[in-house]
């Protein structure tokens, strides 16, 4: 039941998706999720028989229990007609054939993980054991039923409370390529889990899987901007620059730490930054352009915040116009779930509007509504706005 509705007895192998959705097969679920209590006719009725429902409720309920007899039957099995029992006016599954459920097998795994005298590594393996039977949220077809809901966070508690302790487990005995995989899939249950994120990019980096990490790092960053409307916290932050400095907790040669900070740097193009690393970039040219000589604009954009449009809206829009109308050199980052800020090096400040027009037509035209405007400001106008205060 976990990740799907599936029914295996020796080679047969019978799936809700082979069937056509139907309370048929919702009342299947039902009974085998409470397969060790006799359930009354009248609850049955409240949950899978409409207001409308024409005929007599006790009849329709008789119809329903037999067409689901019916369908197992057609899928092959040769006890069908025994596994529903139906006793003084309530319906049971047939206990005395032999039954397993993932669910139980999932409680029990974990159970026995959370033993007192149990050792690590056993700890570990009945936590990864448990991990592997979920393959997805309980019932996760069936949601539209009320009495689902509380066992889909139920379940879905107790399986991140396993990966959270597999994981501690897993960094302990030094096994990052299993935390980086028990990662990735738990972060398709849940993608918002910080803690998750943090132990999946720590897995990268301790396989020196830098520019994986800060792909992952950014992919992630980017959803919790469109879908939540919120920044990462400071930790996050904290990683994001062991990633962008990785030799730093090591001695080094010069050689050395020279190819290793630049062996993943793909040079053409802009280049996309966090926006603490922005700061701290800006502050430098704001320093070094008054003595140089040289041009360097700030941009920013202002939109709309639109959360939950990771397939359109303004933002994803610039994000992709963004880079492609950059130069090699030239900076740019996310400030905020609505802020994207450029530096732009050696230009004019009519060739900035040229850009910033050239970004513009790039953006479909049904989007730029959600845009309430742009700034422009010359890093050299900033400096001796510093200097006067």
């Amino acid at each position: 039941m976990l990740g799907g509705f599936v029914i295996i007895c020796n080679e047969i192998r019978i799936t809700e998706q082979a069937r056509k959705s139907s309370k048929v097969w919702r009342l299947l679920q039902y009974l085998v999720a409470n397969r060790y209590r006799a359930v009354s006719q009248e609850e049955l009725l409240e949950i899978f028989c409409d207001e409308d429902m024409q005929g007599n409720p006790g009849s329709v309920l008789r119809t329903m229990v037999y067409r689901a007899r019916g369908a197992l039957e057609n899928g092959g099995l040769e006890c069908a007609g025994q596994l529903i029992i139906a006793k003084s006016g309530s319906y049971s599954w047939n206990n005395s054939i032999d039954c397993e459920t993932d669910t139980e097998e999932f409680e029990e795994l974990i159970k026995k993980a959370g033993a007192e005298d149990i050792d690590k590594e056993s700890k570990l393996e009945l936590l990864l054991q448990a991990a592997a039977l979920y393959k997805g949220d309980f019932l996760p077809n069936t949601t539209g039923f009320l009495w689902v809901l509380p066992l889909v966070r139920w379940y879905r508690t107790m399986y991140l409370d396993c990966v959270h302790d597999a994981l501690e487990l897993l960094v302990e005995f030094g096994r990052s390529a299993d935390a980086e995989e028990l990662c990735t899939k738990a972060l398709c249950i849940d993608p918002f889990d910080e803690q998750l994120i943090e132990h999946h990019l720590n897995a990268l980096i301790l396989q020196d899987k830098n520019a994986e990490a800060l792909d992952v790092y950014n992919k992630m960053e980017s959803m919790f901007y469109d879908d939540l409307g919120v920044n990462f916290s400071e930790k996050l932050r904290t990683i994001y620059e062991r990633i962008q400095h990785p030799g730093a907790s090591k001695d080094m040669s010069l050689d050395e730490l020279i190819d290793d900070w630049i062996k993943d740097v793909d040079f053409p193009g802009a280049y996309y930054c966090d926006a603490g690393i922005f700061r701290i970039l800006l502050q430098i040219e704001a320093r070094s352009v008054p003595r140089s000589g040289r041009t360097a604009f700030v941009v920013r954009f202002d939109t709309k915040h639109e959360p939950k449009l990771r397939d359109g809206g303004i933002m994803k829009q610039l994000g992709m116009a963004i880079p492609g109308s950059l130069r090699m050199g030239d900076l740019f980052t996310r400030i905020s779930p609505s802020q994207y800020m450029l530096m732009l090096h050696s230009l004019t400040y009519e060739d900035c509007k040229m850009l910033i027009n050239r970004i513009l037509r790039a953006v479909d035209t049904k989007h730029l509504p959600k845009l309430t405007g742009t700034s422009i400001r010359h890093v050299n106008q900033i400096a001796q706005g510093r200097q006067g205060k």
